[in-house]
């Protein structure tokens, strides 16, 4: 088992997840939120079922294990954020799910079937290590998925109005651990190799998201980790004022339609 004791990414993005839990659940995670496709391609590619075990890294809200544990599977999820994982636990009581860090897993080696991240390990202060992690716990796969940065992004083009509002120290961050920190050419390759990982399935994925209205659009950003450094640092006038104007061009008929694509890939040891 890992170092528990070593601070890692989870000290900035737990409290900044966090505020925004039950927006994020909502929306995000809910029903038309951005994973649907993704969720289904890992649960069939690796044949979740009856008695698997799977680790959800980084998961939220808990969408993914309760889609996994509905299945037959034994399901544990981590997250940096202690609201995600109250809620977590609330759909799906039978999981184990536990406040951590990505990159110091709290179970042992070979506990799962499969260990999956969704948009989780590029937040990740130190890849490598947080992907030896899953390795490590993981007996058989290692599935994640991260968007990819592209003009058809609906997420970077309604960022694009918010960075002006970030701490010069923020963007950096953000450069290093944050939503497409993994996604530049050859980058997510050169990290598992790093880690050990080889990989077995590599499919790119349309993974829209849908609001009923651009407020709920706006929630939703909101609620977001990253959202929080340019709060912090601009004020929640300014930034929700910068998300909508983000937002408008992709408002059709009262509806807020989001793209996005996202690189999933199964990998193993």
């Amino acid at each position: 088992m890992a170092d528990e004791a070593r601070p890692g990414s989870s000290v900035l993005w737990g409290p900044l997840f966090g505020g925004g839990a039950r927006q994020w659940a909502d929306t995000w995670e809910g029903d038309s939120g951005w994973g649907g496709p993704a969720y289904d391609f890992v649960l069939t590619t690796v044949k979740v079922g009856e008695g698997t075990r799977v680790l959800d890294c980084g998961c939220g809200a808990g969408r993914f294990a309760a889609l996994a544990a509905g299945r037959g599977a034994k399901v544990a999820g981590l997250d940096a954020a202690e609201e995600m994982i109250a809620i977590a636990r609330e759909r799906t009581p039978a999981g184990d799910f536990r406040v951590g860090d990505l990159e110091a897993l709290p179970w042992p080696d070979d506990a799962f079937d499969v260990v999956s991240g969704f948009s989780s390990f590029q937040f990740a202060d130190d890849k490598v290590r947080a992907l030896s992690e899953a390795r490590r716990t993981s007996r058989g796969f290692v599935a994640l998925v991260i968007p990819t940065l592209g003009s058809d992004s609906g997420v970077a083009a309604v960022f694009q109005s918010v960075f002006p509002l970030f701490p010069d120290e923020g963007l950096a961050r953000l450069r290093e651990a944050g939503i497409f920190s993994l996604s530049a050419p050859g980058r997510l390759e050169d990290v598992l190799a790093d880690a050990g990982l080889t990989i077995r399935d590599d499919v790119e994925l349309e993974c829209p998201a849908a609001f009923r209205h651009l407020d709920e659009a706006v929630t939703a950003f909101m609620g977001a980790g990253p959202t929080g450094l340019a709060v912090q640092h601009s004020g929640v006038e300014a930034v929700t004022a910068a998300v909508r104007k983000g937002l408008e061009p992709f408002v059709l008929a009262d509806q807020v339609a989001l793209p996005g694509t996202f690189r999933a890939v199964i990998a193993t040891s």
